[in-house]
């Protein structure tokens, strides 16, 4: 977006909310005096209805005997407010002195109007409205939206009786549709004068803005032909051109011109920083060459550990035969021939463990259950924990663990984890597999019933070829350990001499947004 535009749409927001502001003000001012013209209005029209039926009812009083107790008394004054034709007229004339007023009843002790401006309520109950000057109290802006959206009628109730006894309730009605009306085009007049304001701030900020920002347009201007190569510091110096423009812009284009002729000896340092860089490169491709051919005897290092391997297991399978042979003889040569194959397989181990960790690993991501992954592993290895006496014992939760993973390499650390512990639990015990997921994370428990780790080497049981068992390669947890990391994930454990080792596998969960 363009300073230009960025100017103009500032000077329009300013404006608009000056306007709203002066708006809201205005509202505020013509609400107030419309409601308490209007509350005035409606009190002076119960103020006077009260005076004329107090005064038809003396003067009928006059004409008729007086009543005998206070239940003839209100009796005789319902009569006369219910059939004195000059009640219901004076009521209609007074409710059409204000445009404001709806109705005016008056209603008895049961709540029934006895005489009304409109004849055709008589007889039926008073309506329950909110009053007129509770609601005058409320916020302007409440009252605004009562006004113009709900539109609700409001009234004005005096009692009428003897002393401190109500035997009559004069309701003034006003209605919110009749108080609207003379708003309607005071608002629309407010209106029309906001809109030509923000149109008038628009059209003044698009001149002036254009008009302030053309010395700008010059330095730009000046810039681009700095950056080509081309600028003269006479260009636009002449005495009439130097009087219409503001003394900054003089000052700020005669820095640039000082800055062009910088600009050349910069690009002499430029160029001789690029040769300085040429030759860093240079460095870096000799070394990268040298990273090169270190990874190419990377590849020919696991060649060679390849091409041993096959010759070991061949030398594996004919100790395998010799031993055979040498237990049908004489059984002399059996120690020797246990000596060589041990030797053997201890290099096969060396040399598949090298060959794991030499190469690049490939992980092929997908999305994963670990949940339905574990419950594999458990099903796998079930029945090799009950030759060994262990029983297996799952648990999952009932919706899926999903996770970012590789399945075989995941179930590889599982299974690497739950062959070692069928290793340490010699006697028997428990195992139990667990699979947890939260909002963020799934989580993988392998808990065993064995002797548990020692404290001196649990620094080290992620180590490659650390072990402590007898015929342990050293390389399982190393590996589970690599898994992990790959998965972004941790793995840790805790371990109690003589009651077991459980460990935990951590990764990021895939949530699913129905």
């Amino acid at each position: 977006m363009s300073l230009r535009v960025r100017l103009i749409l500032l000077t329009v927001a300013l404006v608009t909310v000056v306007v709203l502001v002066f708006a809201v003000l205005y509202l505020n001012s013509l609400v107030n005096s419309l409601t308490a013209t209007a509350l005035e209005r409606a009190q002076l029209a119960s103020q006077q209805v009260n005076a004329f039926i107090n005064d038809r009812i003396n003067r009928h009083s006059l004409e008729q005997p007086a009543p005998a107790d206070l239940e003839a008394t209100k009796s005789s004054w319902r009569e006369i407010i219910a059939n004195d034709p000059d009640v219901a007229t004076m009521l209609f004339r007074t409710m059409a002195l204000s445009d404001a007023l709806l109705e005016i009843n008056v209603g008895g002790q049961e709540g029934m109007i006895l005489a009304s401006s409109n004849p055709s309520r008589v007889g039926q109950e008073l309506a329950h409205l909110q009053n007129f000057a509770e609601w005058r109290q409320r916020p302007w802006y409440r009252r605004f939206v009562d006004l113009t959206v709900r539109k609700p009628d409001y009234q004005v109730l005096v009692p009428l009786g003897v002393g401190q006894q109500s035997i009559f309730t004069i309701q003034v009605v006003t209605s919110s549709v009749f108080l609207i009306d003379p708003v309607v085009p005071q608002v629309r007049a407010a209106a029309g004068v906001s809109a030509a304001a923000l149109l008038l701030s628009l059209l003044l900020a698009g001149l002036a803005t254009s008009r302030a920002l053309r010395p700008l347009k010059r330095i730009e201007d000046t810039i681009d032909r700095i950056a080509q190569g081309s600028f003269r510091g006479d260009e636009g110096t002449g005495s009439k051109d130097l009087e219409n423009r503001p003394r900054e812009f003089v000052a700020l284009e005669s820095k640039l011109n000082l800055l062009g002729q910088q600009y050349s000896g910069a690009r002499r340092d430029n160029t001789n920083l690029k040769r300085s860089l040429d030759d860093k490169v240079a460095s870096m491709a000799s070394q990268f060459d040298v990273a090169s051919r270190l990874a190419a005897i990377s590849r020919i290092s696991g060649g060679v550990a390849h091409e041993i391997k096959n010759p070991l297991n061949a030398i594996s399978l004919r100790l395998d035969l010799l031993r055979a042979h040498a237990e049908i003889q004489d059984g002399q040569l059996i120690p020797e021939i246990d000596v060589l194959s041990k030797e053997v397989r201890r290099l096969d181990r060396v040399v598949k463990t090298f060959l794991d960790f030499s190469r690049p690993l490939e992980v092929r991501f997908a999305e994963v259950d670990l949940g339905a992954l574990v419950s594999e592993v458990a099903t796998l290895m079930t029945p090799q924990a009950r030759v060994a006496g262990v029983e297996v014992h799952f648990e999952a939760p009932t919706e899926p663990a999903w996770m970012r993973g590789d399945a075989d390499l995941l179930k590889q650390a599982v299974l690497n984890l739950v062959t070692n512990a069928l290793e340490v639990m010699k006697q028997g015990g428990h195992l139990r597999l667990k699979v947890e997921r939260t909002q963020e994370q799934v989580v993988a428990e392998v808990a065993d019933d064995g002797p548990g780790i020692p404290p001196e080497v649990r620094d080290k049981v992620f180590q490659l070829y650390f072990t402590t068992k007898e015929r342990g390669s050293g390389i399982g947890l190393a590996m589970t350990y690599r898994a992990v990391q790959l998965h972004n994930g941790t793995v840790d454990f805790s371990s109690e001499m003589g009651r077991g080792t459980t460990f935990r596998l951590q990764f990021p969960a895939v949530v699913h947004h129905v």
